[in-house]
């Protein structure tokens, strides 16, 4: 028997065409479709974490560069700006990672893992650790999504045993601000569509983990939805569909 991944060469009457010295082509290969398999696809603020790691972050830079406290009054002034609709969400993002500026280039690093171990790993939420585990178990393909940056969550993601981490990039020379869209509602699954593993994913037997309106689209993409500690908005939308939530 053949094997499943080429096809044999089909012989001429006396086998293989080898005249006037040409070399037979061989046929293009045929490649495997990927093993399709179920996701846990989970949110961070809010859901794994019970408070907004963006804050957070505000807080612990303060702390460790008190130069920062200075960056915070240009946000002060945007939020006022963003809740009368005059600026958008993501430019109130880039202003509060303003803060960021004065965390010293060759001190990034060491910044970033000590702001997941002293400021984040105290907030995860055990119930959370737990349903991922639970899913690691049943060997699905474990996803972070979420809105946060990059410069933190991806230490988080490995620390945590996630197989993928799709969210807000960052760039942070000359001044933070972002590399693409915030990724947060749509834009969280327009991202994780672009992703190569995406086309290996089982959808209608997935599991999605969320807690705000903004996860709806991540929500209902899945055969498991999953509403956690939800806002209002989404609780009614969750009772509505008869999804399952969860207050962990």
């Amino acid at each position: 028997m053949p094997s499943s991944g080429a096809r044999s060469l089909s012989p001429g009457p006396t086998g293989p065409n080898w005249s006037r010295g040409a070399l037979p082509m061989p046929d293009a290969p045929i490649l495997p479709s990927p093993i399709l398999k179920p996701a846990a696809l989970f949110d961070f603020d809010g859901t794994l974490i019970g408070c907004d790691s963006l804050l957070v972050l505000l807080g612990h830079t303060c702390r460790r560069f008190p130069r920062a406290l200075g960056s915070l009054g240009p946000l002060a002034a945007a939020v006022p700006a963003f809740i009368a609709g005059r600026i958008s969400r993501d430019a109130l993002k880039e202003s509060a990672l303003g803060v960021l500026r004065h965390v010293p280039t060759g001190h990034r690093e060491d910044f970033f893992a000590d702001f997941c171990r002293r400021s984040l790993a105290p907030r995860l939420r055990p119930q959370g650790l737990r349903r991922i585990e639970w899913h690691r178990e049943q060997r699905h393909l474990l996803v972070l999504v979420s809105a946060s940056i990059d410069h933190y969550l991806r230490p988080v993601s490995t620390r945590l045993g996630f197989d993928h981490l799709v969210c807000t990039r960052v760039i942070l020379d000359p001044s933070p601000h972002l590399d693409g869209l915030n990724c947060r509602g749509d834009e969280k699954v327009r991202r994780l569509l672009q992703e190569p593993f995406s086309s290996a994913i089982r959808w209608e037997e997935s599991w999605a983990y969320g807690d705000s309106l903004a996860d709806l689209p991540l929500l209902k993409r899945c055969g498991h939805p999953v509403a956690v500690r939800p806002a209002s908005s989404l609780r009614r939308r969750a009772l509505q569909f008869g999804w399952t939530i969860l207050d962990w």
